[in-house]
């Protein structure tokens, strides 16, 4: 055969394989419809019952009713009828590369380490993660500059860099305390800004909080240059708070988001008010304290869920950590707790932007799985299912700038196929058949088989 016969056949060949390779005229679609689950999109509206969702090249292009969404002809169906799709969650408090198994270490922050602690955040349906203000060097933007280009998985990973506080007064883990900036004077503060700043860091970070009287606090004479500066340079800050008298003053200072509730006291009205008029988003970070209120192992370390993706023996020492604790203590846990459930409600009520933050990636608060517990709680304070997953999923999306978090025309198709929906009950969320980032499957089966579980 001659090299004109052979390079007419290859073109023969190449136009049978794009018109189906069958001889069709109707050329194939690259796109997937999802058709037959109950559709949340994330918006804080109804459940659509029968809905369909349309993905093509990791993006949707389509979502609605079935009667109000076309398929492409040619494209790939895939029936979920009798499942429930919503989107994966944002959490925008959270740390990475300190965990790995039992050691809880500065040690740990590596990219292996991170690369499979984003992996199980992906596992258990949270498709973005920021690591919030504890991350010391280069890497945690090395990698997102890789999910970027497409050559690293997992949840999708945003930074804060390192925050700021006084010198050895950051994040209350005395591993990651050194990841903090230190500032003692408004120069120092500024400086640390600019540092921040030149990064492609999404947020700042500072910790206005004493630990107890066991520090000294940022106080307002370097936070009020802190967040001057900082927007100056187009950044936005978020404060760790303790105490709602700190919180008044600081949304008297501009700052832009609260990583906590106030915790000392139940949030009154006027300070509620001043952060819905300023437009301070606010996480509640809920789990972290809720477990002062309990003596005994809360039934969250005894879901299956849980045993997916971490070991006997880190379950173990869950189940440990809360032996000791007394009745008394936990009596005053729940009090203060219930004090923040109310604060939050008022919030919700006002129609501030809340938003997800776990702040899970510190000993035991397991990064995936506590996310959802967050869900459950936001809930036991009296907001609703659908608007605890809008707080999950779009609101923080929406804060971020990120294309994700709403089943929407345009973005990323991610989002999480459930067995059961979470309308009925919340906890639901965790009941997860499959996870998809921009319109692949993870390989939870895989992961599981490569975590032993």
């Amino acid at each position: 055969m001659t090299k004109r016969s052979i390079s007419v056949l290859s073109s023969l060949l190449l136009m049978t394989a794009a018109c189906g390779g069958s001889g069709s005229d109707e050329p194939v679609s690259t796109a997937v419809a999802y058709e037959g689950a109950t559709v949340i999109t994330g918006d804080g509206g109804p459940p659509l019952g029968g809905g369909v969702i349309v993905v093509d090249d990791g993006v949707i292009t389509d979502v609605g009713l079935a009667a109000n969404v076309t398929i492409p002809e040619g494209a790939t169906v895939i029936d979920l009828t009798g499942k429930t799709v919503m989107p994966t969650l944002l959490d925008l408090h959270g740390h990475v590369g300190f965990v790995d198994g039992m050691s809880f270490d500065s040690a740990n922050y590596t990219r292996e380490v991170i690369t499979d602690q984003l992996d199980r955040y992906a596992y258990h349906g949270v498709g973005v993660i920021v690591s919030l203000g504890t991350d010391p060097g280069e890497l945690a933007f090395e990698i997102k500059a890789d999910q970027e280009a497409g050559t690293q998985g997992g949840a999708r990973l945003h930074t804060a860099f390192r925050g700021i506080a006084r010198p050895d007064a950051g994040p209350g883990a005395p591993t990651m305390r050194p990841t903090a900036l230190g500032a003692s004077t408004e120069e120092e503060a500024r400086a640390a800004v600019r540092e921040i700043a030149a990064t492609d860091a999404d947020f700042l970070k500072i910790w206005v909080d004493d630990r107890g009287g066991s520090v000294e606090k940022l106080g307002s004479n370097l936070y009020r240059p802190i967040i001057e500066e900082a927007h100056a340079n187009d950044i936005r800050v978020i404060a760790h708070i303790f105490y709602a008298e700190d919180a008044r003053e600081l949304v008297e200072a501009g700052v832009d988001g609260f990583a906590h509730l106030a915790r000392d006291v139940e949030m009154d009205d006027e300070l509620v008010a001043a952060i819905v008029e300023n437009d301070v988003f606010v996480m509640p970070n809920l789990a972290v304290s809720e477990r002062a209120r309990n003596a005994s192992p809360p039934a969250w370390v005894d879901l299956p869920q849980l045993a997916e993706s971490q070991s006997a023996e880190v379950i173990d020492r869950i189940r440990q950590s809360y032996e000791d604790r007394s009745e008394e203590a936990a009596a005053e846990g729940s009090e203060s707790f219930a004090m923040m459930l109310r604060s939050l409600k008022k919030l919700a009520d006002a129609g501030a932007t809340l938003v997800l933050g776990a702040d899970t990636g510190i000993q035991d608060h397991i990064q995936g799985y506590m996310e959802h517990y967050e869900l459950e709680l936001i809930v036991e304070s009296g907001i609703s299912p659908a608007k605890a997953i809008e707080i999950a999923t779009s609101a923080p999306a929406a804060v971020l700038g990120a294309n994700t978090g709403l089943l929407a025309a345009g973005n990323r198709a991610d989002f999480i196929v459930l067995n059961s929906n979470p309308m009925y009950g919340i906890g639901n969320t965790r009941d997860i058949e499959s996870v998809y980032l921009s319109g692949e499957a993870v390989d939870r089966e895989g992961l599981r088989a490569r975590w032993g579980n």
